[in-house]
């Protein structure tokens, strides 16, 4: 494993993985935290529902005890209880109580059945046994002369719960009358109990349903409802051992805003974790970049100062010896004053090559973009190399056609066509290389080098064109070169608005393509 993996991995990759993790925790505990609101907030929709129907039930006493209030005299009043006891469905008995004479209407003497179970229902009440009002030790202490004037007594009844509402009519008489919960029941089931319209909000509908002492289901909801999870609550003071239970109408655990929340949260970790290892990557990548250029720049001033020592070495030594006039022979003197003029061009390239490079990395360079004769331009350069010492003197022409002229700086295009056969000659030794010129068409004309050369591997063919990239294999040790010549003949080529490619070549070899554009009748 490399020494930049192990960095990214616990620079990166592991902090982002305990990230993973902690955000998992804590969008499990988030989870359960929203369960348990859920809950929370069913809890409170269920002590709604049961406020909202005892508040309904409250509605109709109040309704009928105003009724019983505003009757005027004991006899009046007395005619108003048999009509609600025989024509109010929501009043199943009435009764007029008087203190010291217990129930003075319905009197067991001449009463109907259903009174009579009536009053058995209350005997420990009329009969003074039970307080009217139970006590409750958690109110605060009320007066003797401060007696209330209404109420509402839950009545067991064996397993039945029942409600009585009265009110304090005169001193010491109490009128009232048993609730017909059936009937209050019977309304429910039309009218659905607790309505999901009445209970919608951010969890979206609930399902509600009210249940007796015994757990049998007085009043569904219409919703239906898997009822998990649910929540309860008392209908007392009126019937405590009734519950109304609610739950989500399709039993979902969490709310719709929990479960959007979860997911903008998971999305939001999500997102966090693929920046943070993407731009790990990136950078990994970046630093990796960097290295390598770095490692590419000592090469190339290992390279650039190997070249340069070399012919500054000739050339020193031939010098310092023809000014010690140790070289006497006509013959050795003038081979030594040649070697010195060919070190001093190779020298001047080198120098040349390096001071382009700059140009080009600061878009410095400036093109003299005239129409220019391929053809004629080959032609100066081979009679122009044929009786130097450089390796590119030599190069053939199969079929060099008839073509138009390119729009082209002429000493930058040289510039790359010299680069091309140097490497050539370079790289393939036994053969000459070959150059053609064609019109490509669209406008394009193109010039080729290829040669027999070993060719270029597929893995290092995508990167040649690369600044201070050299093939490493036993041909380029031997050759040497700074990793320059093609990068800067390709940032020539785009620069003049052509380009520079390369392909294998058929049989074995390379081929370099040089395209330009034509230039139009009109340019000077």
């Amino acid at each position: 494993m490399s020494r930049f993996l192990r960095i990214y991995l616990l620079a990166i990759a592991l902090p982002a993985l305990l990230l993973a993790l902690f955000g998992a925790v804590q969008m499990s505990l988030v989870g359960e935290w929203l369960y348990w609101m859920e809950l929370e907030g069913l809890r409170g929709r269920a002590e709604r529902a049961a406020a909202r129907e005892l508040s309904s039930v409250r509605e109709l006493l109040d309704q009928r005890l105003d009724r019983i209030v505003a009757t005027p005299d004991s006899e009046s009043r007395q005619a108003l209880l048999r009509e609600l006891a025989g024509g109010d469905r929501f009043v199943r008995a009435a009764f007029l109580w008087r203190e010291g004479e217990g129930c003075v209407w319905p009197r067991r003497t001449g009463s109907t059945e259903e009174e009579r179970r009536f009053l058995n229902r209350y005997e420990s009440l009329f009969g003074g046994a039970v307080p009217w009002v139970p006590p409750d030790p958690s109110a605060p202490a009320r007066a003797a002369s401060d007696p209330p004037t209404r109420g509402y007594r839950a009545w067991a009844s064996g397993d039945r719960p029942e409600l009585l509402a009265w009110v304090r009519t005169a001193p010491g008489e109490i009128a009232g009358f048993e609730f017909e919960k059936m009937a209050w029941l019977a309304d429910l089931q039309v009218t659905g109990f607790a309505p999901a319209v009445s209970l919608r909000g951010g969890n979206g509908p609930l399902a509600a349903e009210l249940r007796d002492e015994s757990g049998a289901v007085l009043a569904p909801s219409r919703l239906a409802s898997s009822w998990s999870p649910r929540r309860e609550a008392s209908l007392a003071p009126f019937f405590p051992r009734w519950l109304v239970r609610v739950a989500p109408a399709e039993g979902i655990p969490l709310a719709h805003s929990g479960e959007r929340l979860l997911l903008v949260a998971a999305a939001f970790f999500g997102l966090l974790l693929l920046s943070l290892v993407a731009g790990g990557f990136v950078l990994f990548r970046a630093a990796r970049r960097e290295r390598l250029d770095s490692l590419r720049k000592t090469d190339f001033v290992s390279n650039v100062s190997h070249e340069l020592r070399t012919p500054l070495t000739s050339i020193r030594m031939f010098s310092e010896l023809l000014a010690e006039d140790r070289i006497t022979d006509p013959e050795r003197r003038r081979r030594a004053l040649g070697t010195i003029a060919a070190e001093s061009a190779r020298l001047s390239r080198l120098v040349e090559g390096v001071l382009d490079f700059s140009r080009l990395e600061q878009n410095r360079r400036k093109y003299d973009l005239r129409p220019l004769d391929l053809g004629e331009l080959l032609s100066d350069i081979q009679q122009a190399t044929a009786d130097g010492p450089t390796r590119h003197s030599s190069f053939v022409t199969p079929h060099c056609e008839r073509i138009p002229a390119v729009l082209a700086d002429r000493d930058a295009v040289r510039q790359i066509v010299l680069n091309l056969l140097d490497n050539a000659a370079k790289y393939a030794p036994g053969a000459l290389p070959e150059v053609s010129v064609r019109a490509a068409g669209n406008g394009v004309v193109s010039l080729a080098v290829a040669d027999r050369g070993p060719g270029i591997p597929p893995r290092a063919a995508k990167r040649i064109f690369d600044r201070f990239y050299r093939v490493d294999d036993a041909t380029t040790r031997e050759t040497g070169g700074n990793g320059l010549g093609l990068s800067i003949a390709r940032r020539l080529a785009r620069g003049m608005g052509g380009d520079l490619v390369y392909r294998p070549r058929e049989g074995g070899g390379s081929v370099f393509e040089l395209t330009l554009p034509t230039a139009k009748e009109d340019s000077p």
